[in-house]
């Protein structure tokens, strides 16, 4: 009874209370809560922020650290190095590049990457500030490709030229010589543009020279503009002799290239970007006749041509007037001879008319006229030094036409005339053959046989007895001059005093003071009056004939 009865008095247990939703979390959860939102957005914009990663092949990673080298645009960081590999090859390194998100869309198949640090080139000395803050890596960027994430490092500065900057033209040549990136391209001396690179032609038979002009002076390049290689220092040896070429300092060191608008073209349109122009050797090359009225001439000469060569001048009385075009040999079966063809091109423009227009003029009807005046070619030796030829048109009247061509070419012929030398050379040729035909054997029997009789001549004893009776004479001679000198000469000394003291006298008779020559012009005075009386005297009796007879009446009285 007594377990029932406490058993019965024990109380009963609490229902306990359930609490439904936020309150049973705690406030403690929210500090791992947020870390994990601020820890999952800031992956997301590391996710979001971080840039492409590419690869750029370099030949070396001289001066390059992962994690240091930065990719700069502008000298604005663009980029970052992250490693730096060998390629499998180990022929190159292989740069692991991770870029900025806003740079995405730049990175295409025509941007270019380099490494900037010290360097002396054609465009001078440049990345100097690298000394102190290390090599980076310069990017040329263009969104104008396909989107690619590998790429090959330019070994050298790149120099990206802006439409806004300038303008691009191609020059084409036959061989590069000394220009190359960073050659300038000079007007008058001054620098105003640079060539952009150098690449073979496709055909492989020349080369492509892209080069870009400076605002405001790409104006000036017109269509009929001409380009020429002043590279360095220019020895040449032609037909003019020896002369030395050379431009600005820098040309000098790295090469050069020239322009000019020729006269008459300067008020034309500017050409267009990348317009191909011809570039030329050299100035003379450049200036000779690219275009207009030309024509084309063949000349045969039948001796050495040795020192004319492709592009010597052909003057007109010591003005150029054309250019040699080529020289050749033929043989000529008929005659059994040969002969040298020398193509050249006369260029009219190069005369200035008077009176008339080039158009109003035809060519071939003044050829022949002049031909008929006279006109012919011949060769002449422009420098002695170098023995360079060059053909000399000049009008000869007098010299017949000679033509050694058949006439029969589609180019016309030009008489020619033999060389100065070879004319010297035919002239003694033709005197020797003379020579030769001397009877030069009789004439020795003869000249021998005259030697002979004057030598029995000279050893006759005649003469001999000649001699000496002239020896004797000469003695003789000797003996009367000794005796001149002896007897005639004292009295000749004599005769010789005595004529002195006679001129001694008169002088002293003649003298102003000499009593003899007061009465000689006393009496000359006489002399001169009484003449005069007598003149008077004849006068009257010319006069009065009668007054011989009458005698001279007085003066007439009045009545």
């Amino acid at each position: 009874m007594i377990d029932e009865r406490s058993s019965s008095s024990d109380p009963q247990p609490e229902t306990p209370t359930v609490r439904k939703g936020w309150g049973r979390f705690s406030i403690i959860w929210l500090v791992p809560l947020v870390a994990l939102i601020v820890g999952g957005w800031l992956l997301w914009r590391d996710i979001v922020s971080k840039g492409p990663e590419i690869t750029v092949t370099f030949e070396s990673a001289e001066g390059l650290t992962a994690g240091k080298t930065a990719v700069r645009y502008r000298d604005v960081d663009v980029g970052q190095v992250t490693e730096i590999n060998l390629a499998q090859d180990l022929g190159h390194v292989q740069l692991t590049i991770r870029m900025n998100a806003n740079f995405k869309e730049y990175l295409t198949d025509r941007s270019q990457f380099w490494v900037v640090r010290p360097r002396v080139s054609a465009r001078g000395i440049s990345g100097l500030e690298t000394i102190v803050s290390g090599a980076y890596i310069e990017v040329s960027p263009n969104n104008s490709g396909a989107r690619v994430n590998t790429f090959v490092g330019e070994e050298e500065p790149q120099f990206i030229p802006s439409e806004e900057d300038g303008t691009r033209f191609v020059l084409n040549a036959s061989e590069v010589g000394s220009l190359g990136e960073g050659t300038p391209v000079l007007l008058r001396g001054i620098e105003v543009g640079e060539v952009l690179e150098t690449e073979l032609k496709e055909s492989a038979d020349g080369v492509s020279i892209p080069i870009f002009v400076r605002k405001p002076f790409d104006t000036l390049v017109k269509r009929e503009t001409r380009f020429w290689d002043s590279s360095g220092i220019a020895l040449d040896l032609n037909a003019q002799g020896f002369s030395v070429r050379a431009q600005s300092v820098r040309s000098v060191l790295a090469g050069g290239i020239n322009f000019y608008t020729p006269d008459g073209h300067e008020d034309e349109d500017m050409a267009e970007a990348d317009t191909v122009f011809r570039l030329h050797e050299s100035l003379e090359k450049a200036e000779l006749l690219t275009e207009g009225h030309s024509q084309q001439f063949i000349l045969y000469f039948d001796s050495s041509v040795r020192g004319l060569s492709r592009g010597a001048p052909v003057e007109f009385n010591g003005i150029r007037v054309g250019t040699v075009d080529s020289v050749d040999l033929e043989y000529v079966v008929n005659q059994r001879s040969f002969r040298v063809p020398v193509e050249v091109t006369l260029e009219p423009e190069r005369v200035q008319l008077v009176g008339g227009r080039l158009g109003d003029v035809d060519p071939t009807e003044t050829i022949e006229t002049l031909v008929d005046n006279g006109l012919r070619a011949r060769l002449k030796t422009g420098s002695f030094i170098t023995g360079q030829l060059f053909v000399d048109l000049s009008m000869q009247p007098v010299s017949p036409a000679r033509y050694l061509g058949n006439g029969q070419g589609n180019i016309p012929e030009l008489p020619t005339l033999p060389q100065k030398l070879d004319e010297i050379a035919n002239s003694l040729t033709s005197l020797l053959e003379k020579v030769e035909t001397f009877p030069l054997e009789e004439i020795g029997i003869r000249l021998l046989g005259t030697v002979e009789g004057m030598e029995n001549i000279v050893t006759s004893p005649a003469l001999n007895d000649g001699m000496v009776s002239l020896q004797q004479a000469a003695a003789g001679i000797s003996s009367l001059v000794t005796n001149l000198d002896a007897s005639v000469l004292p009295a000749t000394q004599t005769a010789l005093d005595a004529a002195r003291e006679a001129l001694g006298g008169v002088r002293d008779v003649t003298s102003a003071t000499s009593p003899v020559r007061y009465n000689l012009e006393q009496a000359l005075k006489e002399l001169s009056a009484t003449a005069r009386s007598l003149r008077e005297l004849t006068e009257f009796l010319e006069q009065n004939p009668n007054a011989l007879i009458l005698g001279k009446s007085g003066p007439q009285e009045n009545e």
